[in-house]
């Protein structure tokens, strides 16, 4: 025990990293407090079709602090992603990918954390959780031979119906436990290997101890989140900012809505998915994206600090994801799919030249 213990507050730390280098530790806390009103909210929580959406109402107007509650889980979700996605920004700056275990623990739990996201939007069972759950597990019946036989079984019935709700129900609640651990696994390696230097070279002649210079710079970082999210809390209980208006009308089969939407941080994938007229065009295309950012690993490039025009790919990066994040609203018209279609191309093109 003394040992692990040593490892977490006495490992030898780059004495000139800043405070960018808090977002994993904010990431951190940001998944305890989602796990633990989680953990809460499914205690009043019915998983089944025809009470789900009431349990969740139910939760929101009834029990005690139970908006509260609500908005809390909510709200971090969208704070973890937009942690999460500023953290990868910062990996990608840093060279943090050749770190190879690192970086592949880092994609696993981006993934499950995405899988568990997309779930958790299905579970209060509302119009647009429903038709968003049949549009993207459709995509699976583009696998070769087996789509429509995974796609039954992922629904557990000719559509999406209450096995669904019950294995999106379960998975949302394991998800975060493997998620958990690979967080230790993700955070070891870190200890060992030892974190990025924002001046991109090798600093093991100056370091200084994790503990007590870098847990005061951890604690400013936790009360400033705590604190923006106190603020939302108060200011804006019932101000919905992340959820589409539909998901307050109960699922109903036999109407559509006019456009089928997932959260914002699914949008540049959705931008993506949908800019390509064939069904497995967008699949190869967002497939093609996430594979090219795993095999950064293998990448020999100079750190951004020494060469500037990596530093600008990384910031077209950026704009094309918020660009695609936007068009991911829009309706699937002209010139929304062209827009989605060049900067998904572009970004694709700039993930080479990273």
């Amino acid at each position: 025990m003394k040992k692990i213990i040593n490892n977490i507050f006495f490992i030898p730390t780059p004495s000139n990293i800043s405070l960018m280098w808090n977002f994993g530790s904010m990431l951190g806390v940001s998944m305890a407090i989602q796990s633990i009103s989680g953990v809460f909210i499914s205690m009043h929580y019915c998983n089944n079709t025809l009470l789900a959406f009431n349990s969740y109402i139910f939760l929101s107007k009834v029990i005690i602090n139970g908006m509260i509650l609500q908005m809390t889980h909510t709200h971090f979700s969208s704070i973890i992603f937009i942690i999460m996605y500023i953290h990868i920004m910062k990996s990608l700056l840093n060279k943090s990918f050749n770190k190879k275990m690192m970086w592949i623990t880092g994609n696993l739990m981006l993934f499950m954390t995405m899988a568990s996201a997309f779930m958790g939007y299905v579970l209060p069972w509302g119009q647009m959780s429903f038709w968003g759950a049949t549009v993207i597990t459709n995509i699976l019946s583009s696998i070769p031979f087996l789509g429509k036989k995974i796609v039954f079984w992922v629904w557990g019935s000719f559509s999406v119906s209450n096995p669904t709700l019950n294995r999106f129900f379960s998975l949302h609640f394991l998800l975060p436990l493997i998620i958990l651990m690979m967080s230790m696994i993700h955070l070891s390696i870190l200890h060992e290997k030892g974190s990025s230097n924002q001046m991109g070279i090798f600093s093991s002649k100056d370091k200084i101890y994790f503990n007590k210079s870098f847990m005061f710079k951890d604690l400013i970082s936790f009360m400033l989140l705590i604190m923006i999210y106190c603020l939302l809390l108060t200011f804006y209980i019932d101000f919905h900012f992340s959820m589409a208006k539909e998901n307050f009308f109960p699922a109903d089969p036999l109407n559509t809505p006019l456009h089928i939407k997932p959260e914002w941080y699914f949008m540049f994938a959705y931008a993506i998915l949908r800019s390509v007229p064939s069904k497995i065009g967008g699949i190869m295309s967002l497939l093609i994206l996430f594979l090219m950012f795993i095999f950064l690993m293998f990448n020999k490039s100079k750190h951004s600090k020494f060469y500037f025009l990596k530093k600008m790919m990384i910031f077209i990066f950026l704009t094309c994801f918020i660009i695609l994040t936007n068009m991911g609203y829009k309706l699937i018209e002209y010139p929304f799919t062209e827009i989605s279609l060049v900067f998904g191309l572009i970004m694709i093109l700039v993930m080479t030249l990273i």
